[in-house]
């Protein structure tokens, strides 16, 4: 008799990893809470790994922080993307949760040492080189390690490879008021790889940069509750082949695009926020979107100088640019 395949195992991840760690295809893995990737530690994360987020109240929920120093090389494939959702997604069931379940674990936060313009913590503002907290979050130290900071002087700084990553229904408050991205950027340099990202239904943007020089390409932001794409801290990455479309239900901007952070936003910040896109295309919520939020095209704030070529801004039922 034919013997049947092992059942795969489900790993319970809090806490601080460091070292070496590698998350294998055959198993699934569980942030039962803030997981952080410490300076030094490089985790890998095989092509098919399907990872979960549990639910709850900050900070026990799951989410994973890419520390300054540390790295993740999360390299799926096309036919085998590495895929982050909520504990309760079944994966074999396409129906089982609905582009509007949102909030569900938390998200993906990668902090780096490239240069940021501004910071709304005072210390960090005054530092040099310029250091902020990750918004929402206290100045915590693990292991002699500021953990929710990010900021520096290297912009070909390397946080590692996301490659063909798909994350989906995350979004839970970090404290009132903030909520976690799909994808939070934080002074993330040049050298580390964003390729063939998707972030779907977030209670909160899909992609925020927050300073930094990183560059991406092909980058989805599908349903999420804010804005499409936000920016903000004088990033100056390249980027290319976004898409971005929004829900009915809830939604922002297509693109919020900052300059400076507006509690520090006189026009004095280095570097300036030069960042470019090319060939996007952004779907807003449609003309007679329900809902009480604003869905114009693109926000654009001061000192913001970023340049977007050849693409598209359609079905918005605010201003196209506002």
């Amino acid at each position: 008799m034919a013997q049947l395949p092992a059942k795969a195992a489900t790993n319970e991840i809090s806490g601080a990893l460091t070292g070496e760690v590698t998350w294998s295809s055959t198993n699934t893995y569980l942030l039962t809470s803030y997981t952080y990737v410490l300076s030094n530690a490089v985790l890998r994360i095989e092509a098919g790994t399907v990872v979960k987020g549990r639910n709850g109240t900050a900070p026990n929920f799951g989410t994973l922080f890419v520390c300054q120093g540390g790295k993740i090389l999360a390299e799926g494939t096309a036919e085998k993307p590495i895929i982050f959702t909520a504990e309760d997604d079944d994966l074999a069931d396409p129906a089982d949760l609905l582009a509007t379940d949102r909030g569900l674990w938390g998200g993906l936060v990668i902090l780096g040492n490239a240069r940021i313009n501004k910071a709304v913590n005072a210390a960090g503002d005054a530092a040099t080189p310029k250091y902020e907290v990750f918004e929402g979050l206290e100045d915590l130290q693990i292991e002699g390690q500021y953990v929710h900071r990010f900021g520096g002087a290297n912009d070909d700084d390397n946080s590692g490879v996301l490659r063909y990553v798909s994350l989906r229904h995350g979004g839970q408050k970090l404290s009132p008021d903030k909520e976690i991205n799909g994808v939070s950027l934080g002074g993330v340099g040049r050298g580390t790889v964003v390729e063939h990202v998707e972030a779907l239904s977030f209670a909160d943007d899909g992609f925020e940069f927050f300073g930094g020089s990183v560059n991406t390409k092909y980058l989805v932001s599908a349903f999420n509750d804010d804005d499409g794409f936000d920016t903000d801290m004088g990033w100056t990455g390249k980027n290319q082949f976004w898409f971005g479309i929004q829900s009915n239900d809830k939604r922002d901007n297509g693109s919020e695009q900052n300059g400076e952070p507006n509690e520090r936003n006189d026009g004095t910040g280095v570097p300036a926020a030069t960042y470019e896109v090319y060939n996007a295309t952004l779907i807003g919520a449609g003309a007679t979107a329900g809902g009480t939020a604003n869905n114009n095209g693109m926000l654009l704030r001061r000192y913001a100088q970023a340049g977007w070529y050849n693409s598209i801004f359609t079905d918005f039922n605010g201003q196209p640019l506002n």
